[in-house]
């Protein structure tokens, strides 16, 4: 099955991904605000979205926004793909380091980024005190990655 990779201007279906990945994001037509470019990967074949990601500026620092990949295709090596076309346009922007707000940081510690002190980082992230989609308490962690 062939996959592809494309920049895209429309927020919606990405945000609608987002919310069922469980993040809480607002399903929306407008971005967030600081939004630098998104991309969504698709089945080729189908056009099926299968994971989104997002650059976005917050609190005057560059992030990998969002990142999600559907449910039933995870551990196929999709976040990483996403992820490597983030820190590729970082890059070519001249930005030296990414943040990011994970709730399920343990994931993003084996990729290389690294856990900071969440009152002396930047404000990229929000605790959700009550996570519907986990069913329990969530104090997202804030990491970091030097490209």
């Amino acid at each position: 099955m062939a996959y592809k990779v494309c920049e895209t201007g429309e927020y919606y279906p990405l945000s609608v991904l987002f919310r069922d990945s469980g993040m809480e994001i607002e399903v929306s037509e407008v971005p967030p605000h600081g939004i630098v470019k998104m991309w969504r990967l698709d089945n080729a074949e189908s056009g099926e979205l299968i994971a989104a990601a997002t650059l976005q500026i917050r609190d005057g620092v560059y992030t990998l926004g969002d990142i999600a990949v559907r449910e039933e295709h995870r551990s196929r090596g999709f976040g990483k793909q996403m992820q490597r076309v983030v820190f590729d346009e970082a890059r070519r922007l001249g930005v030296t380091e990414l943040w990011a707000s994970a709730k399920v940081p343990d994931y993003y510690y084996r990729l290389g980024w690294e856990k900071m002190d969440w009152d002396a980082s930047p404000k990229v992230g929000v605790n959700c005190h009550t996570c519907d989609r986990r069913e329990k308490s969530c104090f997202p962690a804030i990491i970091r990655m030097k490209l």
